[in-house]
């Protein structure tokens, strides 16, 4: 039997992830398998056969696949050895609404996976991946949620949004037109209801209900009319808010990294250097003031915004 080795990447309202490793030491015969929720895997190593009622179809880092709840299959490792990406949650929900499918994965989308799963292991400081195959964990087993369906604390992400969307990218390209309200007003209704909750951990989900639309179609028009995607959106008017309590105020950084939804000080000082040239701390001197003041808005913009339309939704021009 093949061994594993899994490790739980992260755990969110609309998806969760864990990265897994097998040895690819398959039995003599293969074995039923079935998948308990909706999955998706993403191969970032290897290849592997998966057998169904549809027939043969192999998985490798060009296409992932996603099993609808109690799907059947059977696996087998030509190739050896894999690292399995497996996500589940209401995103993978929707793309297996209509039964098992090969998902194509571009480059890009895969970098973007990737990249947004590590920003969110770097900023909670997890425990390293595993490297070796070292027992018989179950295959791509699921992570225990906690008793209220919310991620536990060390499976938390600082922004829970953008694995969700980089996931979503990936139904893009089957996702029907809009058929009803027009862009612009999908995109107001989001970003309103950001506004209003910005320092919530709000899932793509219940943003996407605002609209009536999917989730895929969502992310794809908010990202069209505005410039952003929608965790740089929400992003910017946390980075936003943290600014303005910093000019104006007394509190300790901690407690505004807190209350404007950042998952620690550190973490709003690296985005808030990044974002505005200098730290939090600097920007309560009288230099970081003068500094704030002469850095010409417009230049700070470029890195958040592409379009007029993400310049008037954000700073109401």
């Amino acid at each position: 039997m093949p061994q594993f080795r899994t490790a739980p990447l992260i755990a969110t309202r609309d998806v969760s992830a864990e990265r897994t490793l097998c040895d690819g030491c398959d039995p003599a015969r293969p074995c039923d398998e079935h998948t308990p929720r909706a999955s998706l895997w993403l191969l970032t190593r290897g290849a592997f056969e998966l057998r169904d009622a549809s027939g043969r179809h192999l998985i490798d880092p060009t296409q992932a696949i996603a099993l609808p709840a109690h799907h059947a299959f059977q696996i087998r490792h030509p190739a050896g050895p894999d690292t399995c990406l497996s996500f589940r949650g209401p995103i993978v929900d929707a793309l297996a609404a209509c039964g098992a499918r090969l998902v194509p994965v571009s480059p890009t989308q895969l970098a973007r996976i990737v990249a947004a799963l590590a920003r969110s292991r770097r900023a909670r400081s997890l425990e390293p991946l595993p490297r070796h195959p070292a027992s018989a964990t179950a295959a791509r087993a699921e992570p225990e949620p906690r008793a209220d369906g919310r991620p536990s604390s060390t499976q938390a992400e600082p922004d829970e949004l953008e694995v969700a969307e980089a996931l979503s990218e990936l139904a893009l390209r089957d996702e029907p037109g809009a058929s009803g309200a027009p862009d612009r007003t999908l995109s107001a209704a989001v970003a309103d209801t950001m506004r209003a909750r910005f320092a919530e951990p709000t899932s793509l989900s219940e943003l996407a209900a605002t609209t009536g639309y999917s989730v895929f179609h969502t992310c794809r028009v908010f990202r069209a009319t505005t410039g952003y995607t929608i965790h740089g959106f929400r992003r910017e008017l946390r980075l936003r808010h943290a600014l303005a309590r910093i000019l104006d105020g007394d509190e300790s950084l901690s407690e505004i990294a807190l209350a404007t939804g950042f998952a620690s000080q550190s973490h709003l000082t690296n985005l808030f250097r990044a974002r505005f040239g200098i730290t939090p701390a600097r920007a309560r001197t009288p230099a970081g003031q003068d500094a704030l003041v002469r850095a010409p808005d417009s230049r700070r913009r470029a890195h958040y915004a592409s379009s007029s339309s993400a310049s008037s939704m954000m700073y109401g021009t």
